[in-house]
């Protein structure tokens, strides 16, 4: 038994909205590709794959060097005139440490010892970690050679002994 096609007003109602045409502004896919093409060869072409692993902060004058060793990804200490900064956290004023006697500068020790005990317990689980005694020193090239011994033997009594200074590439 078949039924007849109805012939409700509803149905011819809808049947005409959708056969009306859109009035206003449709991009053109095809453009709106090349554009993201281009915009993606760009960014490819400008991308670094070494890339920019220290950041230097406004303050900091880098001593000048002829060296071409890349910098490497490890724990960075840095060092202007007035803090001493290990991860950009504060560790030490540099006027106290000057002022001590002490060979070690104890806040920087106690948060080089917090991170060498972090990196080990990783170690432990994980065999891509390992603590290799790695550390850079960004030091302002105004600082004091006492204050750098003294930082370079507080990071040595934590068993962070291969030290790499950043500088600046000397101008040609």
């Amino acid at each position: 038994m078949s039924f007849p096609a109805s012939k409700s007003p509803l149905i011819q109602v809808k049947k005409t909205r959708g056969n009306r045409r859109l009035k206003g502004f449709k991009p053109q896919l095809t453009s709106l590709i090349d554009v993201m093409t281009i915009l993606l060869i760009y960014l490819l072409k400008s991308f670094s794959s070494e890339g920019e692993i220290i950041t230097v902060s406004k303050n900091l004058i880098l001593p000048e060097s002829s060296a071409q060793k890349r910098p490497e990804l490890q724990v960075t200490l840095t060092v202007n005139n007035n803090w001493i900064l290990a991860e950009d956290t504060k560790v030490a004023d540099v006027s106290e440490v000057l002022d001590s006697d002490e060979l070690i500068i104890d806040g920087l020790y106690n948060w080089l010892k917090t991170r060498r005990e972090a990196t080990e317990k990783i170690e432990m689980y994980s065999s891509k970690t390992r603590f290799k005694g790695d550390i850079t020193i960004q030091g302002d090239k105004r600082i004091r050679f006492r204050l750098l011994k003294k930082i370079m033997y507080t990071c040595g009594q934590q068993g962070y002994n291969n030290f790499s200074l950043a500088v600046r590439q000397k101008e040609e």
